[in-house]
């Protein structure tokens, strides 16, 4: 935890703690690290509130009694609290962990497993929050430190008690970029606000400070505007439980319990929208999750105490019913809440030891049968899953999220395998069974099976290269309708290079290129579209070959500016040709024939729909729109996921 030194007008002690430095200012109150007097005690946090002109100052001491209602292991302890000189303070256990948000603007967006557990453990501590009748109402990434044992939610100092109606009293308090719309506009906040937040806190997780811009968003139209754009960027799994969590009306928006549920993959039917799931009389006592009570209960085969929530907003959702209300639960209700139950004590425990068991995962699926469904019979057969592979370079992994998507929008479940590798080596996967879908370029692909005409006087038409293609492919694999978009190889040199030697076809290069450092993939030097090529057809020698992966394109487009290269082996849609104004050379002789994307599929394994909803993405595809998204991703450093998405959405594809 970043600390500052103390300011001159910062006391030297308050209550009989020496203050050792600043942890932190904000809009309610300041936060030091302390010790009690006298050099053997062990470091505490001291939070004095602002003063509030006309209140009592023991009135700021009200956070304690909402703080020591939730569960322990959510939250920072309070240990003491008191007035000094009329200055109210609390101290409460030291967190040696970093805020959230130094953590994502100085190390940048968390993803993969970081998150999972951010997500979960944070949503713990909500549902604990709010099963003590406890609404938050600032829940930032400013007030979520991450410990060694898991995140730790804090500053509950404009908390309130959730009244009878189980909403919170209205008035606006808290950070305005996290608020809901109802606490912005100073109406009643309830638990509804804190998933909201808390939603608008994950985003920032996995985007970063981009989510609202430099400055933060500059008016309530611009935060709208920003949260619209920026969901569709989150991983998959987080966006479609972040969504609804962003819903205007706060009655719309699912609770803490059930956004917990649906993070652990479990959730969503009616009976999984029982209420809370943590209450206050779990932890009497000073009793945690996994206590020995709960563990001896487990050991004897007696379920844990199953509650109704204490809330009139959380509760079953009756049979044909279109909105929830309380109700004692039917037998079958308080054994699958028995069930959520024990999933959740276990969730809780793995968030706060920093991971997920796969194990656990599969243990909270195996009890009985499915929510919604009779007993005995079977379930549904699972959709087939797809693997959607793609080549090592951002185009094809823009062009397969593109198929994953719509595929998944068809009730397909894909598993995404990007960056693969050349031809040369998803190829054979994808002839193994290993792959059942592959981004393709015809004629690119034509080539590497031999099927081209080597000696074409006559440029290759997109119908002539399939028929080629189609003639050499194995009986398991097939190409579907190749799309208008096309992404050829290319030479390109600098406008002075151009100049120079008077370059503006591949012919040029004879009786020149010799003095030439090409540039390019290590592919280049092996295919007939490459060097072999370049020297057969065109008479076409290079001093030296300059290999890239096909990751550097940027240092590819910069030793060409530079001059270190004097050619370089691009593709037409590349961003950059554009952006540095290189000139691409003319292929008079068609050593680049057609070169149409094209969905390359496992003929046995993908059915009639998927085969459909592919060729629909090459009906509307065009090199423009490769154009478009490459620039986006490369100038712009926009998310495929984003990318793929807005595509789909903007040609009516789903």
């Amino acid at each position: 935890m970043a600390v500052e030194p103390l300011r001159p007008d910062d006391p030297a002690a308050i209550g009989g703690y020496e203050l050792l430095g600043r942890v932190g200012e904000g809009g309610q109150g300041v936060v030091y690290l302390a010790r009690p007097d006298g050099p053997d005690g062990e470091r505490v946090v001291v939070k004095v509130p602002h003063a509030r002109p006309g209140e009592d100052a023991v009135a700021d001491l009200s956070e304690i009694t909402l703080v020591r209602r939730v569960a322990r292991f959510c939250t920072a302890r309070v240990l003491d609290a008191g007035t000094d000189a009329g200055r109210p303070y609390i101290v409460s256990e030291y967190i040696d962990g970093p805020t959230l948000r130094s953590v994502v603007e100085d190390g940048g967006p968390l993803s993969g497993v970081e998150l999972e557990r951010l997500a979960v453990g944070t949503m713990v501590a909500l549902a604990a929050t709010h099963a003590a009748n406890v609404v938050h109402r600032d829940f930032t990434p400013g007030n979520v430190l991450l410990a060694a044992n898991g995140p730790r939610v804090v500053d509950f100092g404009v908390a309130k008690a959730l009244g009878p109606s189980g909403r919170g009293e209205p008035g606006v308090s808290g950070t305005p970029a996290f608020m809901a719309p109802e606490q912005a506009a100073g109406g009643e906040v309830g638990t509804a606000a804190d998933v909201f937040a808390w939603a608008i806190t994950m985003s920032f997780a996995a985007l970063g400070p981009r989510l609202f811009g430099a400055d933060g968003p500059r008016s309530a139209l611009d935060r709208v505007l920003r949260l619209e754009r920026y969901p569709q960027d989150l991983p998959s799994w987080l966006a479609e439980i972040v969504a609804p969590c962003l819903a205007e009306d706060p009655a719309e928006r699912p609770t803490a319990s059930e956004v917990l549920l649906r993070l652990l993959g479990y959730g969503g039917g009616p009976d999984q929208r029982a209420g809370a799931f943590f209450t206050a009389e779990d932890h009497e006592d000073g009793e945690e999750c996994g206590s020995t009570r709960r563990d001896s209960q487990r050991r004897s085969g007696s379920p844990p105490r199953v509650r109704e929530p204490r809330s009139p907003t959380i509760g079953r959702q009756g049979p044909g019913a279109g909105e929830r209300h309380p109700g004692p639960a039917s037998g079958r209700t308080m054994i699958s809440a028995w069930r959520r139950h024990r999933v959740l004590m276990v969730a809780t425990s793995l968030a706060l030891s920093g991971a997920l068991s796969a194990a656990i995962v599969l243990w909270v699926r195996r009890p009985g049968p499915e929510p919604g469904r009779p007993a005995g019979t079977a379930a549904p057969a699972p959709a087939r899953r797809l693997t959607v592979g793609s080549a090592n370079f951002a185009e094809s992994a823009l062009l397969s999220e593109i198929y994953a998507q719509i595929l998944e929008a068809k009730g397909h479940t894909v598993v995404r395998r990007r960056g693969i590798g050349a031809r040369e080596v998803y190829y054979p996967l994808t002839e193994k069974g290993e792959v059942d879908v592959m981004p393709e370029y015809n004629g690119a692909l034509a080539s590497y099976l031999g099927a081209l005409d080597l000696d074409a006087k006559s440029p290759a038409t997109t119908e002539s290269v399939n028929a080629k293609v189609r003639a050499k492919l194995p009986s398991t694999l097939q190409i579907l309708a190749s799309a208008k978009a096309e992404d050829k190889d290319a030479l390109a040199v600098t406008q002075r290079t151009a100049a120079r030697y008077g370059l503006a076809s591949l012919a040029d290069l004879k009786g020149v290129s010799d003095e030439f450092t090409l540039g390019g993939t290590i592919e280049v030097q092996a295919r007939h579209q490459g060097m072999i090529g370049l020297r057969a057809v065109y008479g076409a020698g290079f001093k030296e070959f300059q290999p890239f992966p096909q990751t550097d394109f940027d240092t590819v487009a910069a030793l060409l500016e530079k001059g270190a290269l004097q050619a370089a082996m691009m593709f037409t849609t590349d961003p950059r040709i554009r952006a540095h104004g290189f000139v691409v050379l003319s292929d008079p002789k068609h050593l680049f024939s057609a070169q149409n994307v094209t969905p390359l599929v496992n003929r046995a394994r993908v059915d009639g729909t998927a085969k459909a909803a592919l060729e629909a993405v090459s009906a509307e595809l065009t090199t423009q729109d490769l154009l478009d998204m490459n620039g986006r991703v490369v100038e712009h450093g926009d998310k495929m996921e984003a990318l793929a998405k807005a595509w789909l959405v903007r040609n009516g594809l789903i």
